[in-house]
């Protein structure tokens, strides 16, 4: 299993990004080649949320709520959704202090302590540099899945 990150739905959403077909040639190549199957943490759908009804001119998709809601639908739909635990936060609290994590780099740490309580060791990014610090998991980007240069 893959967890993915917020990032590989959003590109997947947002049609004439370069980041698109490289986020589905790299979903249907782990799938293919490596029989992988994918999910996604709570935590994304919510930054979905954010990203897609926040104004264009805020770094955000501008739509309406009943078209964030589809676009989240169609998300569930294609990954499985990892539930929270009750250790998702003590592991958190691990890791921020045992990698010195400040910031916004807090967010991305809660994935790691998700995915480490569901024992996932990869997850697919184009943030991957974001993960690099963590030895626990494997940060996979697509453009590197599929041997092409980054855009």
């Amino acid at each position: 299993m893959i967890l993915v990150d917020t990032n590989i739905p959003l590109r997947i959403a947002q049609i004439g990004h370069p980041h698109r077909q490289p986020a589905l040639d790299a979903l249907q190549r782990l799938t293919l080649r490596d029989q992988e199957h994918f999910a996604i943490a709570p935590q994304s759908l919510y930054e979905m949320y954010v990203v897609l009804t926040r104004p264009a001119s805020g770094n955000g998709f501008g739509y309406t709520p009943q078209q964030a809601a589809a676009e989240i639908a169609a998300a569930r739909a294609i990954f499985e959704i990892l539930p929270e635990t009750a250790q998702v936060y003590p592991t958190w609290e691990g890791l921020i202090a045992k990698h010195a994590v400040a910031g916004k780099q807090a967010h991305d740490t809660r994935l790691v302590a998700l995915m480490i309580q569901h024992r996932v060791g990869k997850l697919l990014t184009f943030n991957d540099a974001d993960f690099r610090r963590f030895t626990e998991i494997k940060p996979l980007n697509p453009f590197d899945v599929l041997a092409i240069p980054r855009v």
